[in-house]
């Protein structure tokens, strides 16, 4: 073979290898490689089946609205790896939502970060039924990821919801009631 044929051969190996990567990281962020599903059977799973498409600034993402504690509120849901990625950053005004709603497809131990964050934000993590797992109060971090916190629950969650520093709940997340 040719110094050139070896050369092409090693180009599309390698590109096949990347491509092959990229799959199986996404598959490994994303358990279906579609969106995230709430657990069926659940509140919560009934709260986001009547999701509907978000309003500006969140163009392509979905909304519902979920109870916590005695309040029901109008969330942005991040169901998805690349609205999970994206979450708040850059958002100054959540305009006429209470928050965001991070929905994972496995129970999850991820991190979040405040990178390119501009308001602080109250976060709760919620196991499969919705019941709490951990909450915390982030901070802004107009840095990148690199020089700004990670923020991790205590344990495995399935859910985090995250509000406005100071309106979040401590009780469970799920349906309003009708």
């Amino acid at each position: 073979m040719s110094r050139l044929g070896l050369a092409f051969a090693l180009v599309v190996v390698v590109l096949l290898g990347t491509a092959f990567f990229g799959y199986m990281l996404r598959e490994s962020l994303d358990d279906d490689g579609d969106a995230a599903r709430a657990v069926a059977g659940t509140s919560l799973a009934d709260a986001l089946a009547t999701s509907t498409e978000a309003f500006p600034p969140f163009d392509g993402f979905t909304e519902s609205y979920v109870a916590l504690d005695d309040r029901c509120l109008r969330v942005v849901i991040a169901d998805e790896v690349d609205e999970r990625v994206q979450g708040l950053r850059g958002v100054s005004d959540l305009e006429n939502y209470d928050g965001m709603l991070f929905v994972f497809g496995e129970d999850s131990s991820s991190s979040f970060t405040m990178a390119d964050t501009l308001i602080s934000l109250d976060i709760g993590w919620y196991d499969a039924n919705g019941d709490p797992v951990d909450r915390t109060v982030m901070q802004p971090c107009p840095a990148n990821e690199i020089d700004c916190p990670s923020y991790m629950a205590r344990g495995r969650y399935r859910y985090a919801l995250e509000t406005e520093a100071g309106s979040g709940g401590a009780g469970s997340v799920g349906a309003c009631p009708s």
